[in-house]
Formats: structure tokens, sequence, C-alpha cells
């Protein structure tokens, strides 16, 4: 998975969505709680910033809501 520059990052929660996520990698879970991204792969972008680069497009999602902003 490519890094991801803050300036993207700043971008992508300007959008009007919410993502809740939560996913194991190895023995690890990570929980993402109010991810503001345009879709899943934004959010999970923003988790894979967030965690390291520990969370990757490969990890396996156990929990996943999504939210409309109004």
């Amino acid at each position: 998975m490519q890094k991801i520059k803050l300036k993207d990052y700043l971008q992508e929660m300007s959008h009007h969505k919410i993502f809740d996520i939560e996913v194991i990698v190895d023995d690890m879970v990570y929980v993402g709680k109010e991810i503001r991204a345009k879709d899943r792969a934004g959010a999970l972008k923003i988790m894979s910033l967030m965690s390291g680069g520990e969370v990757t497009q490969d990890a396996e999602i156990i929990y996943f809501e999504e939210r409309a902003i109004h």
C-alpha cells in the first residue's frame, strides 16, 4: 500500500462519509472510529497512516460501518 501524505489525509477528511472499521493484523486488532473518507479504500488508507503502515488493503476486516453526513 502506498504511503499517504498529510495533505491527502486532510482532503480525505473533508468528504461526507464516516466509517467505523475494525481490522485484525497478525495478533493485533486495530480500531478506527469516525474516520472521514470518501470510500472504504480511503478509510483503510487513513487507518494505514495512523497505524504506521501495519494496516494494509489485505487486512481482515472484522467490523465495518459506513454512515453519511447530511
